[in-house]
């Protein structure tokens, strides 16, 4: 299954995999992944989807098998903007494009939210288009506006479109030359590619004129024709040879279909020719290096075959030493098989990348070239048929009529609530011709409250005469009216509105469950929560309106309008809100009596009667109210609302509490009032009258006071607060100002300040009290220091301040697990050192000294040896030597040093440098590391060849393309070669600038240079 590539073509690949791919690579191969061929080998994982723009291929998953060994196919990545059956990103909304650029129509195709996305958009194709692009694929419409304008396109491997004319995307500059036979290899700017190559040639699809049948249909198709400038054959007769084409596109404008059969006759004007070059004789890799480096689809090459009439006198070029003629052609299909050495990668749709490359099964095979076009599958040029045009259907439905009168009738939803339906039935219509509607598709019903002025619309397909509508409001009248629609689009008009009235709700409550109930000498009071008789609360129908309440003598009375004693309110809100129904009936009856309700809906329906409840004399009424004393209270609760008038105390002087018509006041064993709750909202809390005590009011606030009366917390309503554990002495005090603390001797000892957030404490802080912690400031240190404790032990670091002179500052520090080490980080005004010693006693340490004038590195052993790396103004040195060298042990006397120093160039650049073998064929593919083409540019590539031996043999070698070479020899000849390149990763040099166009530093092997800011 090789790889076809095709000019503005969907083209096609596949791959095999082996037995032992493992299940979980094979579950990752999901269908509309994407797959990957590189030249080379490297890792997918490292290059993640920088592999879209740099591998050989990119193609979409749409096939997979399964049998002995798994295989993976699909498409390019073309397939995205819509495959060979016009699938994919359809246009279904119409796309009007007027006096629009080749590119700026494009982009108007392409729009937003694609899965190919806008990529380089050229200018160079002349003319404007206008048309209409709908129903149609987005590949189809571009293809369109590419053929009529004479722009081309591409899809690259990381799903970006390119546009414009074709030598801004492709080679126009043919870098190819393809011979039936003999030379081979690289000639300056020419490589020529050996092989099988086949010619045809035929007349069948020639065209002398062209007639294009556009937009309209019958007596108003818009027409459009293009002849034949010069006509170079003969009939029987003598008479120039007629071979007309027409050529059926609906979908074109009156204004494009002269430029559509101009563009038509372009196709078939000349004789088809097709050559195809195989290269069958020689490896993939070779081939990859060869053709892939030379042309891929789109390019244009030379074509030599003077025996076939390839040549045109008016070209000439020289490829090794001789004068050729050859005809320039475009090359516009390659195929290549999937072979050893390459990279394949899966792209999940996650955006991981599987390393398909250890399981495929690698091919063999030719690579073959197609030049000049495409292989003919159809003698058409268009995909209507061309004759009389279909005429589309232009009759329209008429009117329908109804099937009288509606049937109707009522339900509960999912919800317990009751609502209507309406079953509407309608007769066959004709069309508005009275002819038979052929090719109806579905009705259009619609309905709304009467007089209907918001319609909601239900469907009903074609072949049925009746419809169903649910969710009606019972008792309501609604308006209906209908229209049949066709399949061409085409509807007819609207009926006449017919009203019908929805069927009355006549679905009564479920029976309710007995209510509670209590009794009194003169009224019964029930509850009832709303629950049905067969079991649960609040679960009645949610359409319930209130309950009626029958009273009777016995538990088996009928209640009728002689026992109905009063109704209680109940509805969907209280069944939603788990509310009972709460309600008193007026009974003068003193014997015992049975009480039952009944549900009724809104609609007046009327539920079976519960089981009976019996009263029980719980409730007291105002009628029996006036014997009423003390004494007679014992326990219960009391539901009424009761007015005072006068005040209820639990004593009349002394410590009390007293409720009376201003509020509630409590009073202390003097008399004194400690509490006031006022009607008024004014209140006050005292705990007591003096000393101790603490006070709440709406005026001041929450207030705290000590034994001697002297207030320490205040919460004013204004927000402001005082908190103080005293008044003097060792005390802590927070108030708006922020926190302080104080010591014995009424000095501050801690200050966190709220408007400016700092702190500044007085002693020693700790992170902890033992174990892991950190001590700031500790007792008894006689300059600043921090020390650090380990969890365990007693070991302790310290960093210490010191201050020696005015001007300096340093910060030691030393463990005591190892006191024989320290670091000094040291801060004067014009240096900054950090040294570090080991050896308290010698001399080994590390020091790093920075001032403006110089950087000093300095390494020194414990016998006083010292190695010195310093940077100053005027040039670096290492132990003050000043060049840039290597220095290692002389590899063949112990004694000596072996120094070598380094070589320059104007360019920053890489060499890479080998031997090789040269095959049978007096070749040697060379592969270059798998960096090395995103690490070096393109251009300033070489290849430096030296043939090995006595002999003097003529060799050469390829540019460096994909991260190999070629070398090209006597077969069997040993040579050595060294590849220089240019790294692309870092800005090249300023070889030769103007002093004032950089600054200079440093001197000299490491001096360097920066651009000078521009002026203005």
């Amino acid at each position: 299954m090789p790889v076809t590539e095709v000019l503005m073509g969907l083209g096609s690949w596949g791959v095999s995999l082996t037995e032992e791919t493992p299940r979980e690579v094979l579950d990752r191969l999901q269908y509309f992944g994407h797959v990957a061929f590189i030249a080379g080998r490297l890792s997918p994982a490292e290059y993640g989807d920088n592999l879209l723009s740099t591998a050989r291929y990119v193609g979409v998953v749409t096939k997979r098998e399964t049998e002995q060994a798994a295989k993976v196919g699909g498409q390019g990545m073309a397939v995205w903007l819509g495959d060979a059956d016009d699938k994919g990103e359809v246009l279904e909304s119409a796309v009007v494009i007027t006096g629009q650029t080749f590119a700026n129509a494009v982009r108007q195709i392409l729009g937003a939210s694609t899965a190919v996305v806008e990529g380089t958009f050229h200018s160079g194709v002349a003319g404007t288009y206008t048309g209409r692009h709908q129903w149609q694929s987005k590949r189809k419409a571009i293809d369109r506006i590419a053929q009529l304008m004479g722009g081309e396109w591409r899809v690259n491997g990381n799903a970006t479109l390119d546009v414009g004319p074709a030598s801004a995307l492709f080679s126009a500059t043919p870098s190819c030359v393809i011979l039936r036979q003999g030379a081979v290899g690289r000639d300056l700017d020419l490589t020529g590619l050996p092989g099988d190559m086949a010619l045809t040639r035929d007349v069948e699809d020639w065209t002398t004129r062209v007639v294009v049948l556009a937009e309209g249909e019958g007596e108003s198709t818009a027409t459009g024709s293009a002849n034949i400038a010069s006509n170079p054959y003969l009939d029987l007769r003598g008479q120039p040879v007629l071979r007309t084409r027409l050529v059926s596109e609906s979908t074109t404008s009156a204004g494009n279909a002269d430029a559509s059969a101009q563009l038509q006759l372009n196709r078939f004007s000349g004789t088809r020719n097709a050559l195809r070059l195989s290269t069958t004789d020689y490896e993939l890799r070779s081939v990859s290096d060869d053709v892939r480096g030379s042309v891929e689809p789109g390019d244009w090459v030379w074509v030599w075959d003077p025996d076939s009439g390839l040549f045109d006198i008016s070209a000439e070029v020289t490829f090794r030493g001789e004068r050729l003629n050859p005809i320039k052609l475009r090359v516009v299909e390659t195929s290549w098989p999937v072979g050893e050495g390459m990279t394949v990668a899966y792209r999940h749709q996650d955006g991981t990348w599987v390393d398909l490359t250890p399981y495929v099964r690698w091919e063999s095979g030719a690579t073959t070239v197609t030049v000049g076009e495409l292989s003919r599958s159809l003698t058409n040029a268009g995909t209507e048929p061309v004759g009389p045009r279909p005429i589309p259907d232009s009759t329209i439905p008429g009117v329908v009529s109804w099937d009288l009168p509606f049937t109707t009738g009522v339900y509960l939803d999912v919800a317990g609530n009751s609502r209507a339906r309406m079953i509407v039935a309608w007769d066959l219509p004709l069309n508005s011709d009275g002819s038979t509607i052929l090719d109806g598709d579905h009705y259009e019903v619609q309905y709304g409250l009467s007089p209907a002025t918001n319609w909601q619309t239900t469907y009903a397909p074609w072949g049925t005469l009746q419809a169903e509508v649910l969710d009606l409001s019972p008792g309501v009248d609604y308006d209906f009216r209908i229209r049949a629609v066709d399949t061409s689009g085409n509807q007819g008009a609207w009926s006449a509105v017919e009203t019908a009235t929805a069927n009355p709700d006549t679905i009564p409550p479920s029976t309710p469950a007995p209510p509670t109930v209590a009794g009194s000498r003169l009224a019964i009071q029930i509850t009832h929560t709303l629950g049905k008789a067969s079991g649960g609360t609040f679960n009645l129908e949610l359409d319930l309106d209130h309950l009626e309440v029958h009273v009777g003598a016995s538990s088996g009375f009928t209640p009728d309008s002689t026992t109905l004693k009063g109704k209680v309110a109940a509805n969907s809100g209280m069944i939603n809100g788990l509310i009972p129904a709460v309600g008193t009936v007026e009974v003068e009856e003193t014997t015992v009596r049975h009480v039952k309700v009944i549900a009724v809906d809104l609609a007046g329906n009327r539920s079976a009667a519960s089981a009976s409840a019996t009263a029980t004399a719980l409730l007291i009424d105002s009628a029996h109210i006036s014997d009423l004393i003390a004494s007679k209270i014992t326990a219960g609760t009391l539901s009424a609302n009761i007015i005072l008038g006068a005040a209820i105390h639990t004593a009349a002087s002394g410590q009390r509490v007293e409720l009376n018509q201003t509020g509630l006041h409590g009073f202390n064993g003097s008399g004194s009032e400690l509490v006031s709750l006022l009607n008024t909202g004014a209140f006050s809390l005292r705990s007591a009258i003096s000393g101790a005590r603490v006070e709440l009011d709406g005026t001041n606030g929450f207030r705290a006071f000590n034994s001697g009366g002297t207030q320490t917390v205040a919460l004013s309503t204004t927000g402001a607060f005082t908190l103080q554990t005293g008044t003097s002495g060792a005390r802590l005090q927070l108030d708006a100002n922020g926190l302080r603390a104080y010591n014995s001797s009424n000095q501050q000892t801690v200050d966190i300040a709220s408007a400016s957030g700092n702190v500044t404490l007085v002693g020693q802080l700790s992170t902890g009290f033992s174990g892991k912690r950190i001590v700031f400031n500790p007792a008894g240190s006689a300059s600043p220091e921090i020390r650090f404790y380990a969890t365990s032990g007693s070991e302790v670091a310290t960093i210490t301040s010191t201050s020696n002179t005015t001007d300096y500052v340093g910060i030691f520090q030393r463990t005591s697990t190892y006191s024989d080490m320290f670091s000094v980080f040291e801060l004067y005004p014009d240096v900054i050192r950090l040294n570090h010693t080991g050896d308290v006693g010698g001399f080994a340490g590390a020091l790093i000294e920075m001032s403006p004038v110089e950087v000093l590195l300095q390494c020194m052993n414990s016998g006083g040896t010292a190695t010195q790396f310093r940077v100053t103004p005027t040039g670096v040195t290492i132990n003050g030597v000043s060049h840039k060298s290597f220095i290692i042990p002389h590899t063949d006397d112990p004694d000596r040093y072996l120094i070598h120093g380094c070589t320059e160039s104007p360019h920053n650049g890489v060499e890479y440098w080998g031997e090789a073998d040269l095959d049978g064929q007096g070749a040697a593919v060379v592969e270059l590391p798998g960096y090395f083409e995103p690490l070096t540019t393109i251009e300033g590539r070489s290849v430096l060849v030296t043939p090995v031996g006595t002999a003097a043999r003529a060799v050469s070698a390829t540019t460096p393309r994909s991260g190999r070479f070629t070398i090209h020899g006597t077969p069997g000849q040993r040579v050595s070669w060294l590849v220089k390149a240019i790294r692309r990763d870092v800005p090249p040099l300023l070889v030769e600038p103007r002093r004032d166009q950089v600054n200079v530093y440093g001197d000299g092997p490491y001096r360097y240079y920066t651009l000078k800011e521009p002026r203005g």
